[in-house]
């Protein structure tokens, strides 16, 4: 037992380089999968981030399967797209609508290679103690099982293709989530989720990746920019880590990581350090919130 358990620590030492957010872009996180002529499923592909992976999917030559809870957005984007585009009407908190979708998205292209997870919503800058209870659950709802959902809708699919899923998660995995705390629940829940996946069904040949994001310039960032206690807190820490990307820079780097079947990738640069020393992260930032006044007269100003 005691050899067993040796041999055991010297592989995962062995591939300690790879798990490292910083050495994962050198060493990849599988076989490569290049994303031309594969079927590329993605929720909450109406705006945002989900269109402009979508845009970007489509021009590296995938088939795109667009999914949304309202379909004329949806349809407007295909139609945009081209002849390997289609749009179907799904939302994320309806298992059976979203098996139908991924049924539809089979019959239509054939199969599913590529699932993006990225269909989320921001609940309002309010406390745990003052935050509407349905305003709480509806965006666990959404931003935590609505991508567990999606997984198991499409997960029939992808173990025929062997293919790749891909959860569009957050720097709020392991940020404080001080006046956001349902949707840092959600992208921690969601981080735990991906690692899960990811040894559950290496087996049967499915790779398993989580995109930890910072603020990206798309409209669900300016909502929460927008209020008043979010630019309180926003004020209290370091201006580079709530500079918003490019959306067209996010989506980028998040098909470049699926074509790699990378297991992490991070955006932007300053982000894959952090999550490195996420300990010490952690810890700073909690206590940077601790004892900033701003912040403080922020919860209190909820609390009222």
């Amino acid at each position: 037992m005691i050899t067993d358990t040796i041999r055991a620590l010297a592989r995962a030492t062995s591939r300690l380089p790879k798990a490292l957010p910083l050495a994962n872009r050198f060493f990849g996180g599988g076989s490569r999968q290049d994303i031309d002529g594969r079927v590329v499923f993605i929720t909450g592909a109406a705006r945002g981030l989900g269109a402009e992976i979508a845009r970007q999917a489509y021009a590296r030559g995938a088939q795109v399967a667009l999914v949304g809870r309202r379909l004329d957005p949806l349809q407007q984007l295909a139609d945009e797209l081209g002849e390997r585009a289609a749009a179907f009407e799904a939302d994320v908190t309806d298992v059976e609508k979203l098996q139908r979708a991924a049924q539809d998205a089979v019959s239509t292209f054939g199969g599913i290679d590529v699932v993006v997870a990225n269909a989320g919503i921001a609940p309002p800058s309010e406390t745990v103690a003052t935050i509407a209870p349905s305003e709480f659950e509806r965006t666990v709802e959404v931003d935590l099982l609505g991508q567990w959902r999606t997984v198991r809708a499409t997960l029939p699919a992808l173990v025929q293709r062997q293919g790749h899923i891909l959860f569009v998660g957050s720097i709020y995995a392991f940020f404080n989530g001080v006046l956001a705390a349902p949707y840092a629940v959600s992208k921690a829940g969601v981080e735990q989720l991906a690692r899960a996946l990811r040894v559950e069904l290496a087996p049967q040949g499915l790779t398993t990746g989580i995109a930890y994001l910072g603020f990206i310039e798309t409209d669900l960032a300016a909502d929460v920019f927008a209020q008043q206690r979010a630019t309180q807190v926003r004020q209290a820490i370091p201006s580079f880590v709530t500079r918003p990307i490019p959306v067209a820079e996010a989506a980028r780097v998040v098909l470049d990581g699926i074509e790699r079947r990378a297991a992490r990738i991070t955006a932007p640069a300053w982000v894959a350090p952090m999550l490195a020393m996420r300990g010490i992260t952690t810890t700073v930032m909690d206590d940077l919130l601790l004892n900033n006044r701003a912040v403080a007269a922020a919860v209190s100003s909820a609390d009222e």
